[in-house]
């Protein structure tokens, strides 16, 4: 009888022993996407020997392959091709792609591109101004290239926001954002394009609120520069730089409108900036990152200030000047319409600079408002100083009724000359005693004269009798004759009463303070537009 022997025994043994193995080191098969796959063969043995057969297995160990194939790619779907092409076993979001040129390791480059739909709130009080637009970066991530599985596709694949939290995205900031977010009503605006090359396109349509440092030394003729500040926030230059697009990087609606300023152009930068211990922008990260710029130039619209502060300004510096058509003697009047335009024109002022933020230096408008305020004020002083001349009770003696001569008698008045031939006090008291004494001695055939004549005393003007003789009146006609041969004779005097000097600098006021004012107007407006 032919005995069958199989090692069954030794089979199960070995078996359990790999699996005894396996848990002793702690790993599991599973894991380790192990399998084991048997094959054997049956040796019959010799007549003359026991009847048996020889089984022989050999355990052999096999990997298996968990990672999703992409052989198939033309009949999946677009999320399961997506699926698959990020799959931990050949993708990591948290790293960003590697880019090499000549076997080593470069940067990779980032291209921006901003388009601007609405720029408004240009803020002078807080500085700031409020952007609408559409942000797009695109970059290169050889990862994602599906152009070998599918030779024939041409479209990328396209998603929202759910596709770009698949994806590693470079993570920029707007670096003088005062408050930003991302627009969309059911979903945020989000676009993100994966070409089959492994180029993402990512766009995002954000409203941010942005710091504007403004400079108001010309307002309202001034000229703004408004910059955009992009930069990359976690990784430096040795791994990602910002660019540009060469085509277009700025852009703007046909159809923006500003209401305040007037939107002339743009510029745009790339630079570097510099992270460290004692210059601290990205946190506690150190070394030099990538920055890309754009500038909004802006002109302010002057013809709301021209029509509601400086026309009317100068309507009522020109109503100042009707004082001057004014008699001297009316207070009431001119010290009304001096007082009235004063105030008008400070209340004109401040409505307009309310909306200024308060600055430390002097700007356009406030040399405007305070030499306006010197020509309102100076018509008010001008009538406090013709007044006090009209009230006035001497007359000006002058040498001649030219410009020089009755402003310097006005200002330093002097208003009689003494007389080189007069007579002093004390000449004029003997001549009163010699006569009287004469008079009591003469008999009635003496005649004496008694002439009326003046005598100026301390520079005032009076008027006394004296009584002269006729010897004295010979002797002194004697002299006089003597010495009007060696003296020139005297000079002339004009007369002006206080009232024709008052109507005199009225006159003259009527075109000194117009024709200043149209040259402070020729200087103020040469400076705002030429320099």
């Amino acid at each position: 009888m032919t005995k069958w022997r199989m090692d069954i025994l030794g089979i199960f043994v070995l078996i359990i022993s790999c699996l005894g193995l396996s848990s002793a080191l702690g790993v599991h098969l599973s894991d380790l996407q192990q399998d084991l796959a048997a094959n054997g063969s049956v040796v019959l043995t010799p007549l003359n020997s026991t009847d048996a057969f020889d089984v022989s297995i050999n355990l052999s160990q096999s990997t298996v392959n968990n990672c999703p194939s992409l052989k198939n790619a033309e009949s999946m779907s677009q999320m399961e091709l997506l699926t698959r092409l990020t799959a931990g076993c050949r993708y990591d979001r948290m790293v960003p792609p590697a880019v090499y040129k000549d076997g080593e390791q470069v940067p990779m480059d980032i291209y921006a591109r901003f388009y601007i739909y609405v720029m408004k709130n240009l803020d002078s009080s807080d500085l700031q101004f409020m952007v609408q637009g559409l942000l797009q970066l695109r970059y290169l991530d050889p990862r994602l290239a599906f152009s070998s599985y599918l030779p024939n596709r041409r479209q990328p694949i396209m998603g929202e926001s759910e596709l770009k939290k698949m994806l590693w995205v470079p993570h920029i900031f707007l670096r003088n954002e005062e408050d930003s977010t991302v627009l969309g009503t059911s979903a945020k605006d989000e676009l993100t394009s994966i070409y089959p090359n492994g180029t993402v396109l990512t766009s995002t349509r954000l409203q941010a609120t942005l710091y504007c440092w403004m400079n108001f030394q010309k307002f309202p003729f001034d000229e703004q520069k408004c910059t955009t500040i992009l930069e990359s926030w976690m990784y430096n230059t040795s791994l990602v730089q910002l660019h540009w697009e060469t085509n277009l990087p700025v852009s703007f609606d046909k159809q923006l409108q500003l209401t305040e300023y007037n939107l002339i152009g743009s510029l745009y930068n790339e630079s570097i900036r510099v992270s460290n211990s004692s210059y601290m922008t990205h946190g506690s990260l150190e070394g030099n990152y990538s920055i890309i710029s754009f500038t909004v130039l802006l002109t302010r619209e002057v013809g709301y200030y021209v029509i509601d502060y400086f026309l009317p300004s100068i309507m009522i510096v020109t109503i100042s000047w009707v004082s001057f058509w004014l008699q001297a003697d009316q207070t009431p009047a001119r010290t009304t319409l001096g007082c009235t335009t004063l105030l008008s024109f400070i209340t004109l002022s401040l409505s307009q600079e309310n909306d200024l933020m308060k600055v430390s230096y002097v700007t356009m408008s406030e040399v405007w408002f305070l030499v306006c305020t010197i020509f309102i004020f100076g018509s008010l002083v001008e009538f406090a100083f013709v007044n006090t001349i009209w009230r006035r009770n001497n007359d000006l003696q002058l040498k001649k009724r030219t410009t020089k001569y009755i402003v310097k008698s006005t200002f330093v008045p002097n208003l009689k000359r003494h007389r080189r031939h007069g007579y002093r006090r004390t000449d004029s008291t003997m001549s009163t005693m010699s006569t009287t004494s004469m008079d009591k001695s003469c008999g009635p055939n003496n005649t004496v004269i008694t002439i009326e004549t003046p005598i100026i005393i301390g520079g005032s003007l009076s008027r006394e009798d004296s009584a002269i003789s006729l010897d004295e009146q010979d002797e002194t006609s004697t002299s006089s004759s003597s010495d009007s041969a060696k003296e020139k004779p005297p000079q002339t005097f004009a007369t002006m009463t206080p009232k024709e000097v008052s109507l005199w600098i009225d006159r003259k006021m009527r075109f000194v303070f117009p024709l200043a004012f149209v040259v402070f107007n020729a200087l103020f407006w040469t400076l705002v537009y030429c320099l």
